[in-house]
Parts: C-alpha cells; sequence; structure tokens
C-alpha cells in the first residue's frame, strides 16, 4: 500500500461495514461494475456455493464459484469515488486481480453500438465542480494520463478476440458531468485524441495500480454521442446490439477468470 493512504483501522471492521463479510469472504478474483445487476451473475455461479455480501451501507456484492474458481462480484454504483473506496477496500481483503465491466460512448469512427471496447488509458476528468469553474479546453489538458498497465491487458484482449468478437482499443476520458457532455465538448475530447468516454476508470485504475492489484477494464460501446446524443432514441438494430452486449458482459467476465490461470 503507498505511503500517503490512511489508516482505516481494523481490517475487519472496515470490510465488514463497507463489503458487508470478512476480509476472506472476498476471492482473489473480483469483478467490479457500477451498474449491472448482480442477479445478472448470480445465474451463472455454481449451486450453493454463493455466499452474499450483506453490508449496512456501501457496496453489494456476492462470492461464488464458476469453473472451479471462486469469484467475487461488487457492484458499486456510477462514479470515480466510489469505484476508487471500492478497490482501496479490497487492498484489505485477499483480492489480488480486479476486472472493470462497463460502458463507453465511443467517439471515434468505426465502432458501433455493442462492440466491446478495451481501453488503454484513461484521462482523469474527475469532480463535477471542476466543469462549473474551468473551461471545458482547460479541464481536459489539465486532465492527468493514467495507464492501464495491470498486468491484465494482454491476456484479457487475447480471450476477447478469442471469441469472435469485434474488439476496439483506444484512449478514454473520464468525465465528471454528464451535463458537460454537450456535441461541441465531444468534439474538443475527440480532436484532443480520445476515443470514448465513461465515468470512472481514471479512478479505477489509478487505485488498482496504487495498492498493487493485477488489473484491466472490459467495457462495451453503448452509444456513440457524437452521431446521436444520448437522450435519443435508439433504433430497433441499436437495441437489440446493446440489448447482447449487456447480457453478454456478466458470462464473458466470469469466463476470463474462470480461464486466467490456464492460459
Amino acid at each position: 500500500m503507498g505511503k500517503n493512504h490512511p489508516s482505516l483501522g481494523d481490517p475487519c471492521r472496515v470490510v465488514k461495514t463497507a463489503l458487508g463479510c470478512a476480509p476472506e469472504d472476498i476471492a482473489p478474483n473480483v469483478i467490479i461494475t457500477p451498474f449491472m445487476p448482480l442477479k445478472a451473475f448470480r445465474r451463472h455461479f455454481e449451486k450453493d456455493s454463493v455466499k452474499e455480501l450483506s453490508p449496512p451501507f456501501f457496496f453489494d456484492g456476492l462470492t461464488g464459484v464458476y469453473g472451479g474458481e471462486r469469484i467475487t462480484v461488487i457492484r458499486t454504483g456510477i462514479g470515480p469515488s466510489r469505484v476508487g473506496d471500492c478497490i482501496s477496500i479490497l487492498s484489505m481483503t485477499p483480492a489480488q486481480n480486479v476486472l472493470f465491466i462497463g460502458a463507453v460512448g465511443a467517439l471515434g469512427a468505426g465502432h458501433q453500438i455493442g462492440d466491446i471496447f478495451l481501453p488503454t488509458e484513461a484521462a482523469d476528468g474527475e469532480g463535477y465542480t471542476r466543469y462549473l469553474f474551468n473551461s471545458f479546453n482547460a479541464v481536459v489538458e489539465s486532465a492527468p494520463i493514467v495507464a492501464c498497465g495491470g498486468c491484465l491487458e494482454a491476456a484479457l484482449a487475447k480471450f476477447v478476440k478469442g471469441r469472435g468478437l469485434t474488439v476496439g482499443q483506444g484512449r478514454i476520458f473520464t468525465i465528471g458531468s454528464i451535463a458537460f457532455e454537450s456535441q461541441e465538448n465531444l468534439q474538443v475530447l475527440k480532436d484532443s485524441g480520445f476515443d470514448a468516454i465513461e465515468m470512472e476508470l481514471s479512478a479505477f485504475f489509478a487505485a488498482a495500480a496504487y495498492h498493487q492489484l493485477a488489473f484491466a477494464a472490459l467495457t462495451y460501446v453503448s452509444d456513440l454521442p457524437l452521431l446521436s446524443s444520448l437522450w435519443d432514441k435508439k433504433s430497433v438494430e441499436e437495441k437489440e446490439r446493446l440489448k447482447d452486449a449487456y447480457r453478454s458482459m456478466p458470462l464473458l467476465s466470469m469466463e476470463f477468470f474462470s480461464l486466467l490461470d490456464k492460459g
């Protein structure tokens, strides 16, 4: 653990409060998702292997067995501080490998809704207040870059490509406010060399690296905001592609961990 991290006290009490379990109830392989429902994972675990995490507040989750491997899934809620805090608390447990699964809005050409997208780095555009008191250009120019160098990215890329899926890779901007996703601001991001936007990954990459966990991120393209606003109605075909991607992510992430140590 890095020198700047505060001591939160007894790890058993911290983990019990935030995750609703003992540290040893967390598996070495952990899936982090901001919004996907736990039932989408629960249905794939071996029967009678599931242990629910029941915290008084903070994060919901469960641990179970899939493909002979224990895996923990935690639903953090949307936002970078939620994800960062969760990673910091996981550092007090046996967690070794963490995989983020979520969604991105693709800015570049060649992407379709439902495509798999593997981020290579993320710019830290976190913090709603920054957008109120600075120009958007200033926020983008001052955003620190956090690399996805968590040791799992090559294995993840090999895994998804081996499934015959359409896979894109590129730079992410973690934006701190949906309200500032105007066409003008999105164009600034594209012109600055960013391939997609989302709302958690800079915190995920930074926290996992800080706590020396192995990590990677598996996302799908949920929208193409420069072509069609987040608020615009999607076509029937787009809805089907979105539904297929959304449904496939939990099983993909679990299969990845079940095969990780088997080559």
